[in-house]
This record gives C-alpha cells, sequence and structure tokens, in this order.
C-alpha cells in the first residue's frame, strides 16, 4: 500500500514538477519575449528618430534659403537608406516634397511614422514639419529570430523533462533541491545548480540546465551588446554629421552654422564679420591653390591672435569672411581700439606665393548686439563697402535692415513673377505730330502681382539688376515683344540698357529671336544715353550690327545729364527721344525751349527722327508742335496699354 501510494506521489510529483518548469519556462519566454519586443521597437523608433533629428537643421536652412534643389537632394540621400519608406517635408500649410521608395506599398502596412518640427534658422519658429516613413522589417526579423530561438529552447526543455521525468522518479529529493535553487532564475542572474558534479542522471540534468542558463545569460548580453552597439554607432555617426555641418574643410575652423548654434546661447555678445577685399583678384591673378594657401594662414593668424582670449570665437563663414563673436560684450571705447588693432594687424600681413609678397586689405561690418548680429553685422558690412569705409558699426536708427527687408521681399516677388509668367509688356503709341496717327509702340515692362496690381518698373527694375534678374527680365521682354508684333503692321521698341548690350548672352539672344520672329525691319532698340553711351566702341559694334540685320536704333533720355552731339554722329541712329526733364516745363522754361529747338536743329541736319517722351499736358503738346519736333509720346495723348487695340480704338 504504501509502495503504490509512493509510486503515484512519485508520478505526480514528477508531473507537478514538469508543469511547474513549464509553466516558469512559459513564463519567462512570455517575459523575456515582450521585454525583447520593446527593446527591439524603441531601438529602430530612436533611430528613425535620430535621423529626423540631424538632417532637420539642413532641411530648414536650405528652405529659408529658398533652396529647393538642395531640399531634393537631400531626400533623395534619405531614400538611399532602405528602411525609409517615404519622406515628405511641409512648409506654409503646403506640401513641398514628398518621395516615396520602390519599397513603398510592399512595406506600408509594416512600418511607422516619425514626425519631427523643421524650425527657421537661428529661431524657435515653426515652418514646416519633416515626416518619415520607416520601415519595421529590421525589427521584425530580430523577433521572428529571437522567438524561434526561444521556442527551440523551450522544446528542448519540454523534451528533456519529459525524458529525465521517466528515469529519475526515485531522484526526488535532489530533483526538489534543483526546482528549489530554480525558483529564483532571472536571465540576468546565475544561479548555482546543485549536483552538477554528480556522475549520475542527476548530475546530467544539472548541467544542462547549467548549460541552458549560461546559454541564456550568453544571449540575455548579446542583446544588450547590440543595443550598446547600435547605440554607440549611431553616436558616432551623430558626431561625424556634427563634424561636417559644423566645420570648415579648407581652415579647421568653426563655420557658418556653428557661428549660428553659439550664437543663439550668447545674451549680450558683439560681433564682427570681417571681409577680404578684392580677394577675387588674388584668385584671379596667382591661381586658387595660392588663394586658398593664403585663406588658410589667415585664418592661423586671426587664431593666433585671439586664441588666448576665451570669450572671442573665431569662425569662417564662406569664402573670404571671417567671424569673431564677443560671447562677453567689452566696453564701447575698448571695443573701437580692438577694432581698429585689428584692421592695422590685419594690413601688416606679408603673404609669400613664388616669391611674390601679398598684402591685404579688410572691410568690417560690427554688431554690438548678437540679436539678430550676424543679419545686422552683414548689412553694416555692405553698408562700409558702399561707403568705403575700413568699418562699420550697425545703426539702428537708420533702418538699413527694413531696407534689406524690403529689397529681399522684391527679389521674392520677381522671382515669383517670373516663375509664374507675370512679367509682361504694355504698349505706349508714338504719335506723328504732323498726321497725328500712331506710327509706332513702345513696349514697357510691367509686373502683375498676386492682387492683378500692374507694378511699374521703377519700383522693381533696380533690384532686378542687384539681384541679377535683369537680363531675364530682357529676355522676356525681347521674346514677348517680338512675338506680339510678329504679324502686325507696326514698328515697335524695347529698351536696351548698356549693360545688355555688352552681355554678348543677350544680345545672341535678341539676334536669334529677331530672326525667328521676322522683325527686323519693324524693331527700334531704345539705348538709355544716361548710361554710359560714351564706350563708343562697344556700343557702336552692336548699332552696326543691328542696322545690318535691318533694325533701326534709338538713343532715349537724350539731353538728360552729359548729352553729347557726338553721340549722334558715332553711333548712326536713327531717332533722339529727348528726355522728359526737358519736356516737363517746355511750355514755361525758355532754356528749355532753346535746347530741344537745338537738339532738333542738329537732327534734322543729319535726317534724324526726334521723339518727345513724357507729353502730359495741352500747352507743352502745343509747344513740341511749335518747336517741330517730329513726334510724341505721353499720357496726354495714351496710356501704356496690355492691347494695342485699346490704343487704336
Amino acid at each position: 500500500m504504501k509502495k503504490g501510494n509512493f509510486r503515484s506521489l512519485s508520478t505526480k510529483i514528477v508531473a507537478s514538477i514538469a508543469l511547474i518548469a513549464l509553466f516558469v519556462t512559459i513564463i519567462i519566454f512570455t517575459v523575456f519575449e515582450k521585454i525583447n519586443r520593446e527593446a527591439f521597437h524603441k531601438i529602430e523608433i530612436e533611430k528613425a528618430g535620430i535621423i529626423a533629428k540631424t538632417i532637420e537643421p539642413l532641411i530648414a536652412l536650405n528652405i529659408y534659403l529658398d533652396m529647393q534643389e538642395s531640399v531634393n537632394q537631400i531626400v533623395l540621400q534619405l531614400l538611399e537608406n532602405p528602411n525609409i519608406l517615404s519622406v515628405k517635408i511641409e512648409a506654409a500649410n503646403k506640401i513641398i516634397n514628398e518621395v516615396k521608395s520602390s519599397d513603398y506599398q510592399d512595406n506600408i502596412d509594416n512600418s511607422f511614422v516619425v514626425q519631427n518640427s523643421i524650425f527657421q534658422p537661428s529661431s524657435k519658429k515653426k515652418i514646416g514639419t519633416l515626416t518619415l516613413v520607416y520601415s519595421n522589417k529590421g525589427y521584425r526579423e530580430l523577433v521572428n529570430k529571437h522567438t524561434a530561438l526561444t521556442l527551440a529552447l523551450l522544446l528542448a526543455m519540454c523534451v528533456l523533462f519529459v525524458f529525465f521525468g521517466l528515469y529519475i522518479k526515485y531522484l526526488l529529493s535532489p530533483l526538489r533541491q534543483i526546482s528549489k535553487s530554480l525558483k529564483d532564475y532571472s536571465p540576468d542572474n546565475k544561479v548555482e545548480i546543485p549536483f552538477v558534479s554528480h556522475n549520475n542522471e542527476i548530475g546530467l540534468i544539472s548541467n544542462t540546465l547549467n548549460n541552458m542558463q549560461q546559454k541564456i545569460l550568453e544571449y540575455s548580453k548579446k542583446q544588450k551588446n547590440i543595443s550598446r552597439y547600435l547605440e554607440e554607432k549611431i553616436n558616432e555617426k551623430t558626431q561625424e554629421l556634427r563634424e561636417q555641418l559644423y566645420i570648415d574643410t579648407l581652415t579647421g575652423l568653426p563655420n557658418r552654422l556653428s557661428l549660428l548654434s553659439t550664437i543663439s546661447d550668447v545674451n549680450d555678445g558683439a560681433l564682427l564679420i570681417i571681409n577680404i577685399d578684392d580677394f577675387r583678384e588674388i584668385n584671379d591673378f596667382f591661381g586658387h591653390i595660392a588663394g586658398d594657401k593664403i585663406l588658410k594662414e589667415f585664418s592661423k593668424n586671426l587664431k593666433s591672435m585671439f586664441e588666448e582670449n576665451e570669450y572671442i570665437k573665431l569662425k569662417r563663414l564662406s569664402g573670404d569672411e571671417f567671424a569673431l563673436l564677443f560671447i562677453q560684450k567689452p566696453p564701447m571705447e575698448n571695443f573701437t581700439q580692438i577694432i581698429h588693432k585689428l584692421i592695422l594687424d590685419i594690413e601688416k600681413m606679408i603673404f609669400l606665393h613664388d616669391n611674390n609678397e601679398i598684402s591685404i586689405r579688410v572691410t568690417v561690418g560690427v554688431a554690438y548686439q548678437t540679436d539678430k548680429g550676424l543679419e545686422k553685422a552683414d548689412i553694416a558690412l555692405k553698408s562700409a563697402r558702399k561707403q568705403q569705409k575700413p568699418f562699420l558699426l550697425y545703426d539702428e536708427e537708420l533702418h538699413i535692415e527694413e531696407q534689406y527687408k524690403e529689397n529681399m521681399e522684391w527679389v521674392k516677388k520677381l522671382k515669383k513673377a517670373i516663375k509664374q509668367d507675370m512679367v509682361v509688356p504694355f504698349f505706349q503709341p508714338i504719335f506723328d505730330n504732323i498726321s497725328g496717327e500712331i506710327v509706332s509702340y513702345e513696349c514697357l515692362i510691367r509686373l502683375i502681382d498676386d492682387n492683378s496690381n500692374i507694378i511699374s518698373p521703377y519700383q522693381f527694375l533696380t533690384i532686378a539688376k542687384k539681384s541679377r534678374q535683369y537680363s531675364t527680365l530682357t529676355k522676356i521682354m525681347i521674346e514677348k515683344s517680338c512675338r506680339y508684333f510678329e504679324y502686325l503692321e507696326s514698328d515697335f521698341s524695347v529698351n536696351l540698357s548698356v549693360d545688355d548690350i555688352l552681355n554678348k548672352d543677350i544680345v545672341d539672344y535678341i539676334k536669334q529671336k529677331i530672326k525667328k520672329y521676322n522683325v527686323a525691319n519693324k524693331i527700334v532698340f531704345e539705348i538709355l544715353e544716361s548710361e554710359g553711351i560714351e564706350n563708343y566702341e562697344e556700343i557702336a559694334i552692336f548699332t552696326k550690327e543691328m542696322k545690318e540685320l535691318g533694325c533701326k536704333i534709338a538713343i532715349d533720355d537724350f539731353g538728360s545729364g552729359y548729352s553729347n552731339f557726338e553721340h549722334l554722329l558715332k553711333l548712326n541712329i536713327d531717332y533722339i527721344k529727348i528726355d522728359g526733364t526737358l519736356i516737363k516745363n517746355l511750355d514755361k522754361d525758355a532754356n528749355a525751349q532753346m535746347i530741344v529747338g537745338t537738339i532738333v536743329d542738329f537732327a534734322k541736319r543729319l535726317n534724324i527722327i526726334t521723339i518727345a517722351e513724357f507729353v502730359h499736358g495741352k500747352e507743352i503738346f502745343e509747344k513740341v508742335k511749335e518747336l517741330c519736333v517730329d513726334r510724341t509720346q505721353g499720357f496726354f495723348l495714351a496710356e501704356p496699354q496690355q492691347n494695342i487695340a485699346l490704343l487704336s480704338s
């Protein structure tokens, strides 16, 4: 009876041990599985987040500078990462770039989304959002491998427990001790299992359990090592990207982005921008290798001048521009002395290249504050150049910043108008003073804004020249004017500056359009007399080429400044347009009447047709006819219109 009970109890005990061991193993598996799944998922999210945070400053800078092509290149580089399925960049409540990888549709259900705000450089103003769709393929692969290995271990343990349970029922006491030792088991802590040294089944079980424990411990350590390895690699890449973003490769100095980062942490400092005068001439004369060598030596000299002062940080902005950031603002008197000494010390520097001594001069822009310091110092630098001063301190009362902002707004408007084809010609008729008929039209540039307002060239032509948009505007006017008059039996005139005439690309473009639209015998080129028309040789070459094609030439604004009748003799012109400064008071100004009479008399002797511009009243119109001016143009007779049919009617 006792024996039977003992056997029954043994079976129950073995079964209970087996069930408990299986239950514990399943719990360990479940907990371990959950922990690792969360760890793997967190790693993937952190990787995607780091990528977004790392690339955000560069995207923000390019969006702020309206460098769409650079933004496109960054997006394409991001898609080279096989885990990134799509990149979307939003700014001003609209998508400015969205690209999806070829694997997007296949992996969209197994992905997650990371969003990162894009802030304006050196500001906390949000200007957009960066959205990454990141594949969790790597996460799933890690989870699958981990699950398969753990299940294999679980299966092995189950088999071992059943096998050994059948053969070691009589070893209840050692098994009980072993089970007790396993109750406190944890993947992170090694448990001492008894009977490992026994040369029997108990010893085998103990050794097996001990080996399994070792493998689990190693696997756990390996997972931790993988996490640590990934973290180290991410940190290395982050540091590498940071160095690429913040260090100038030529001089080794911190760059413009570094300055923007540093200046944001300075409360009461000052900033100098140092620009080497005429550095382009050094590159042109001695070569870029010599130029780079001088920049390196110059940066070393500057660094040695201020390396002992921990409150002054040297940066290289770009090209031949450097910056000195004063973390603590010195008194104005001392600050001015530092600037004077800096300029004098730089002028004493001698650079050697191929036995040639090269000296340099600099212009310095100064901002005695760090709030918008870079912009203010840059404005001061440009003003110093314009005034030909060695340095200039930014002054709030001059309102230079507002003027620059207005100019930048006009540059944006011009670019937008050109892109949206909102630069158009208006046409003002020119009347014959004898017949009263329209004999030709002057093509006048106009810009149409978003509100359909017509903007006169006086508001944007000067900015167009400074922003290098002027040649584009000239081409637009040539193209649209020639196309408009292609099938009209009327002469028309287009204004050209001396810069246009000296630009080979513009001249070639003019010839191409004249031939394309067959308007050589209709077009008149009006050359501004006030823009350096004394360059007779260059202007004469152009007028000769145009007249050989059948075109006509007019001198515009004649009498506006230093009029010289030599122009009429050397340039073989067809028309003189008498400037509005002589016409506006012609009915009352005896001197103006005398000058206009002289111009008309001289022109008639050379068979040149005269045209009075800006005729704005009846009395002036009558005086123009009295002085025998051939033709008249002005608001009194007709204002410019976008369609000549309106003028004819």
